[in-house]
């Protein structure tokens, strides 16, 4: 988390972009310059709004899914 103080922080790491987007990237680049990254951080806060939740718990929740799909750990089969 950026700043734990703030609940509508949200941090785009390469597993927050590739969820945002929906395709993973890999080692391809992300062109994330500020522009994009605010976009990304904007649709994790509309997301947590339209949930009820806050910004950090969707990022929170979608980053540790994400990336236990990704690493064959999750319940689920990772999806090919």
């Amino acid at each position: 988390m950026a700043d734990p103080g703030d609940t509508d922080a949200v941090v785009i790491d390469r597993h927050a972009h590739d969820i945002a987007v929906g395709d993973i990237y890999g080692r391809r680049d992300r062109g994330l310059s500020g522009q994009r990254y605010e976009l990304l951080a904007a649709a994790y806060r509309e997301a947590a709004q339209r949930l009820g939740e806050l910004p950090s718990t969707v990022q929170a929740v979608t980053w540790v899914v994400h990336t236990d799909r990704i690493a064959g750990t999750g319940t689920r089969p990772p999806r090919t």
